[in-house]
């Protein structure tokens, strides 16, 4: 495995001649290509990167050829942007892997070769060549891919909840590649991959920023045409609630009756606001859970006792958050702790014992998204 510059780089974005910036003020880069490498290697290397994102076997299952992929990357300051090339597998994402990887954020994906058939979450799901999707890495995936191509953008959560109501219903979500959204979309992220590999780690702030403000326009345009009955004044009024909400998950005091009452609302107000996401205190007890999950996930040396957890997002029992835990995941807090242990190291597992996360790992656990605030 190498982060030297490859053939992924001199396809798709190759550095100009005479470029003034300094190697050492450019963006971190990250990959590997087929030619480099035996096939063992390839496939552990592929394996290695994509863990933190997903789970993968059946590689090239039912192909002439054996299995071969390419990688190329970059650490844009919050987000990551990489172009793979890759032999079809079947990709999973399930509650173990979430807890696994630690990680919470959104991926957007433009396939530019090949696609996939599979179910995001509890719904079907069909990207093509040309399509762009919309995965949250905080739920759950299965599909199986046919030979692709394609660009992935990975952004912390914050970066979207700021600007939509319910990122979870992002999960899934399709834009057809012959659509002008998706293909307006589509040219900023190949330009933004083209031109990754000479900007400099100043250009990236601003240039990261005005991307996602985009995307998100355009995800939220998409969005709001799908649930045209949304009027604007209880948008507004949602997102400056779901932030008070946001920053206080770890009060004890905070309930809906507290919520209606800082906004001097009435209860029955309150609840046709959170209608959409399904009545204000649910939403409290699943962004808690939700909390709680990435507690669990993010492990240090010494981990978090359940108790420990259940106390701090005011989730009762440690009985009782176990049964509420395991109602919105599929597995039990301690499961889910286990799990990221074994993604960490620090617990023996297959192939696992004393390994280092691989440089995608890192980057995605190393971003540092804004906390919520009033």
């Amino acid at each position: 495995m190498t982060s030297s510059r490859s053939s992924v780089d001199e396809e798709c974005g190759p550095a100009l001649d005479g470029e003034s910036a300094s190697v050492s003020a450019l963006l971190p880069s990250f990959g590997f290509t087929a030619e480099q490498m035996g096939a063992d290697e390839n496939i552990s290397a592929w394996r290695e990167a994509v863990a933190t994102l997903f789970d993968v076997d059946e590689l090239a299952s039912g192909e002439p050829d054996r299995f071969r992929a390419d990688l190329r990357s970059y650490a844009m300051g919050p987000v990551v942007l990489g172009l793979a090339r890759a032999s079809g597998q079947r990709f999973r994402r399930t509650p173990e892997t979430i807890a696994r990887s630690g990680v919470d954020h959104i991926i957007l994906q433009l396939y530019m070769k090949g696609g996939y058939d599979g179910r995001a979450g509890n719904f079907p799901i069909g990207v093509r060549a040309g399509d762009i999707c919309v995965l949250d890495l905080a739920q759950t995936l299965e599909t199986r891919a046919t030979v692709f191509e394609n660009l992935t953008l990975v952004v912390p959560r914050p970066m979207f909840d700021a600007h939509l109501i319910k990122v979870e219903d992002l999960h899934g979500l399709v834009l057809p590649g012959e659509g002008a959204l998706a293909r307006l979309m589509a040219r900023h992220l190949a330009a933004l991959f083209e031109y990754a590999p000479r900007m400099t780690l100043d250009e990236c702030q601003s240039v990261v920023e005005g991307t996602v403000s985009f995307l998100v326009a355009c995800l939220r345009g998409e969005l709001q045409r799908r649930d045209a009955d949304r009027i604007g004044a209880a948008e507004a009024s949602l997102f400056r609630i779901r932030r008070y909400i946001e920053a206080r998950l770890a009060d004890a005091d905070l309930t809906a009756n507290s919520v209606a009452a800082h906004f001097g609302l009435s209860r029955a107000s309150l609840y046709r606001l959170f209608m959409p996401v399904g009545g204000v205190a649910d939403y409290i007890r699943s962004r808690r859970l939700h909390r709680a999950f990435f507690d669990l996930a993010t492990t240090t040396s010494r981990p978090t006792r359940i108790s420990e957890v259940a106390r701090r997002w005011q989730l009762g029992s440690d009985a009782h958050f176990t049964r509420l835990f395991k109602a919105a995941y599929g597995i039990t807090p301690s499961a889910a702790r286990e799990a990221a242990l074994l993604g960490t190291g620090m617990q023996k597992g297959p192939g696992r014992a004393g390994a280092e996360a691989s440089t995608l790992t890192r980057w995605m656990r190393e971003m540092a998204p804004p906390q919520a605030t009033d």
